[in-house]
């Protein structure tokens, strides 16, 4: 089931990035400034957040099995959407769909992974699941410059929706709810979104959600823009998707990385430490004199802090709610962090619109990395004075 689950979010961590790894091509084709794909961008993040937080009452409602089927059909049929328009108005109309698809599967595959194993590996297959959104893009990023090179731009796209039709079978055969999974009626209220707000969750809900917001604003602002960003460094347009592969390359580190640790280390502590260095490797990329090589080894860096923290604070989620509202807390976590991925993409558009720099664009990105570094120790502070809150139940 996590090998599923696994590449499950490797697909949607692919399809995530494709609009941004060919949009240094279409602005050539369609003769169109990059600040013009700003909207569809951040019409991918708004479909990924309803998606994220419907994930949860769709689930309670539908089961998990049919909210993954579902969504995995739906940002297929996004992708390709994508790959045959010709104008800017459907374009965006089509990721609002795809970004919907992407978000909803997310919460229930990676629940129904951590469900389907022992109780004291929850922290550490939800790691190994979420592992796939690093997966996901750097396969998009290697891949995209020889696909664009030899069969266009809409290959990228026909290639994300080629792969989730693949899988579709073998999730329809693979995966399936706990044998022992026998929930009660009463399991849809107890899943309610009020109960992320008793007295002895409200200040981790908020603290995570704020978490989330922050950090996927950053990723979202490097995995849309990067390829636009380091062809302002001096990369190809062919060359410019290395970026994205630098990162996810990094987010792949990282997210190996966490795994090792989570194994000895509460994922809290964990992912103090990488909020705090990757706003540093932010810094350093906005100001320091890089070299091509240098920039994706910063890239590289900034992925794997970016993406292991992401992880990390989804391990966080997970271990924060007992059973019932796992997929709800969850969901609605990551729902509040896609916002982030809305704010992220739109903020860099707008930057750019303004013909901000791309060093001061990635300097300007480092502060929501340092606010939240400094929400992780607060809610690091919290877990600390109350461990019992954060145990996996």
């Amino acid at each position: 089931m996590a090998i599923l689950g696994f590449l499950l979010i490797v697909l949607d961590g692919f399809d995530g990035v494709t609009l941004g790894l060919v949009i240094p091509t279409l602005e050539v084709e369609w003769g169109v400034d990059a600040s013009a794909f700003t909207l569809p961008l951040v019409l991918t993040g708004i479909g990924t957040a309803v998606g994220y937080s419907g994930s949860g009452w769709a689930s309670a409602r539908f089961g998990r099995r049919r909210v993954i089927l579902s969504g995995t059909t739906l940002f297929a049929i996004g992708s390709a959407w994508t790959a045959v328009v010709t104008t800017m108005p459907p374009l965006s109309v089509a990721r609002l769909l795809t970004g919907v698809g992407l978000g909803v599967i997310v919460p229930p595959a990676t629940s129904l992974a951590a469900d389907n194993g022992p109780p004291h590996r929850r922290e550490l297959i939800t790691v190994l699941v979420s592992l796939g959104l690093a997966v996901g893009p750097t396969i998009g990023g290697i891949l995209a410059g020889p696909l664009i090179g030899s069969y266009g731009w809409r290959s990228v796209l026909w290639a994300g929706t080629l792969l989730p039709v693949l899988l579709l079978p073998v999730l329809w055969w693979g995966m399936r709810e706990p044998a022992d999974d026998r929930r009660p009626p009463s399991e849809p209220a107890q899943a309610a979104f009020r109960l992320l707000f008793t007295r002895d969750r409200r200040s981790a809900t908020l603290l995570l959600w704020a978490v989330f917001l922050l950090v996927v604003a950053t990723i979202g602002v490097i995995t849309t823009w990067a390829p636009v960003l380091v062809a302002d460094y001096g990369l190809s347009p062919t060359e410019a998707p290395m970026g994205i592969a630098a990162f996810g390359f990094g987010g792949m580190l990282g997210g190996s990385v966490l795994v090792l640790l989570t194994t000895r280390f509460r994922a809290i502590n964990v992912v103090v430490s990488t909020t705090m260095l990757g706003a540093l490797i932010l810094f350093v990329a906005a100001r320091a004199p890089l070299t091509h090589t240098g920039l994706l080894i910063a890239l590289c860096g900034i992925g794997m802090c970016l993406i292991a923290t992401a992880n990390g604070s989804m391990a966080v989620a997970m271990s924060t709610y007992p059973g019932p509202l796992r997929t709800t807390g969850v969901g609605w976590a990551v729902a509040l962090g896609r916002v982030g991925g809305v704010i992220g993409p739109a903020y860099a558009g707008a930057l750019a619109a303004m013909r901000v720099s791309s060093r001061d664009i990635v300097l300007y990105t480092c502060v929501l990395m340092t606010a939240a570094a400094l929400l992780n120790i607060v809610l690091a502070l919290r877990i600390r004075r109350r461990p019992e809150a954060a145990e996996a139940r």
